[in-house]
């Protein structure tokens, strides 16, 4: 049987009307917008009841929820007194979702655009508590090489520390924890310059001795690579003396001391092995050279002594040798 036409008008009207209800029921037109919105991401009609409902969203601990209103917050309300307290949300949100990189964004956020927010102080010592868990992190490898994500993010995330607030009460140690950082993913170069920055910027910090310590023993570390120089190796001499000279603290000066003579043996061990080499091959000329390279180049080192005794005997035995010619 087929249907008639006032059965298919019937149908078309539920249709409609089903339509209908459903289009209301997510798509309001708003006079404060001018525009329809779907009050399902819509923002409250003022900013102390969006704020109201956003923290409501926090102590239910429904984070992500949260974290969603209170930035909508920050952008549909952004010069209202309650943006920057919002900003500040959002970032507390991430940091207990365990987000943490994305709470650190955040929380720069709320600096970067509020640069009078009151609890500045609390937002950087979070920061800096972040960089940390950062810096203990190990770095993954890929194909056995170290991708340095946890590191380059503890390092972006300390410097941010010291620029925000550069005479704030965490700036030095942050400089630290930077060259700490950088020394474990053994960036040396870049680690002497966390820790000498502290050394030239904050003379006064309870840091300054062990960071002076820290530029020498990176370019101690620097001088041990395979690719060897003696240039880094002197460096490192010259650090750990200038701090031996100047340390308060008399167990770090004495270790300092031991590293200076391991360093004086290992670079003159270069010049007296070269030395070595000629003498074996009867160059005398030659080792004579290398062998007096150590004896005046490291005159401290535990070789000086041998290398002079080998100039002597090679000299007594060129000057037999040529009285033979002579005869």
């Amino acid at each position: 049987m087929k249907p008639n036409i006032s059965n298919k008008i019937v149908i078309l009207a539920a249709i409609l009307l089903l339509i209908s209800e459903s289009a209301s029921a997510y798509w309001v037109w708003t006079p404060r917008t001018k525009k329809f919105v779907n009050p399902k991401y819509a923002v409250k009609d003022s900013p102390k009841e969006q704020f109201d409902w956003a923290m409501s969203l926090f102590n239910a601990k429904d984070y992500q929820k949260a974290a969603n209103e209170f930035d909508k917050l920050t952008k549909q309300y952004e010069y209202s007194e309650y943006a920057s307290k919002a900003q500040f949300y959002v970032g507390l949100c991430y940091e207990e979702l365990r987000k943490f990189y994305i709470a650190f964004q955040n929380y720069q956020k709320a600096i970067d655009n509020y640069p009078h927010i009151d609890n500045i102080d609390e937002i950087i010592e979070k920061e800096y508590e972040i960089a940390n868990l950062y810096a203990v992190k190990d770095n993954p490898k890929l194909l056995g090489a170290d991708i340095m994500a946890p590191t380059d993010r503890a390092v972006e995330i300390y410097k941010k520390v010291v620029d925000n607030a550069p005479y704030g009460k965490l700036a030095d140690s942050a400089l630290y924890n930077m060259g700490e950082s950088l020394k474990k993913a053994e960036r040396y170069d870049e680690a002497i310059e966390a820790f000498q920055r502290l050394v030239d910027e904050y003379p006064e910090s309870k840091l300054y001795d062990k960071a002076k310590y820290e530029v020498a023993q990176c370019a101690y570390n620097s001088s041990l690579k395979p690719a060897y120089a003696s240039e880094p190796t002197d460096k490192a001499i010259r650090a750990f003396e200038d701090f031996a000279r100047s340390s308060a603290d008399d167990k770090m000066a004495a270790q300092a001391e031991k590293t200076i003579q391991r360093l004086r043996d290992k670079a003159a061990e270069k010049s007296f092995m070269i030395a070595k080499f000629y003498e074996a091959r009867k160059q005398y000329e030659s080792a004579i050279i290398y062998y007096n390279e150590v004896v005046e180049k490291y005159p401290l080192s535990t070789l000086a002594k041998e290398a002079a005794s080998r100039i002597e005997a090679l000299k007594d035995r060129q000057n037999k040798k040529a009285k033979k010619v002579k005869k």
